[in-house]
């Protein structure tokens, strides 16, 4: 049986353009999308099927488990041309699907912080959406153990982005 999920689209406001979406994620219900830390940006966007995607920009937003209190970071660049990957210790590269697209990923660790103190589990999911004309990056980030982040990758499989 499969756990209940809800949608969650990761988007931003831009004052000229409107709202665009970035992402459309399916999570288990017992997790909630709030924003993130970083401000949000767009740059450019494109219209598929009636809906407005962010074609480049970046957004932020925190997934988080109140009940087990625990959050996770996420950060979606989305780019025309190349985004350079984090550089992750010990990292365990994979494949996975995001909706209809093929993706590769790597999930190991980051040492984060002004002298590199805090550390970090970090998910890299990067694809090419050809609908959108766009790259787009995920980076999902956590200080608690790397199953956490292993448990997303069913959920991307149902995400949309167009």
């Amino acid at each position: 049986m499969k756990p209940e999920t809800r949608d969650h689209v990761v988007a931003a406001t831009h004052f000229v353009l409107g709202p665009s979406n970035f992402l459309v994620l399916p999570l288990p219900s017992n997790w909630d999308l709030r924003l993130g830390r970083t401000p949000m940006d767009i740059d450019y966007t494109v219209f598929f099927e009636g809906v407005r995607w962010a074609q480049a920009g970046q957004a932020s937003a925190m997934l988080v488990d109140a009940k087990a209190k625990r959050a996770i970071e996420l950060t979606v660049r989305t780019t025309r041309g190349s985004i350079a990957p984090p550089k992750l210790v010990d990292p365990r590269p994979g494949r996975c699907r995001v909706g209809t697209h093929e993706a590769a990923y790597e999930i190991g660790g980051a040492n984060l912080g002004l002298f590199g103190t805090k550390h970090y589990v970090v998910l890299h999911v990067a694809y090419r959406c050809e609908e959108t004309q766009r790259l787009v990056d995920l980076r999902f980030m956590h200080k608690g153990p790397t199953e956490t982040l292993e448990g997303l990758l069913p959920s991307l499989e149902r995400a949309r982005c167009h």
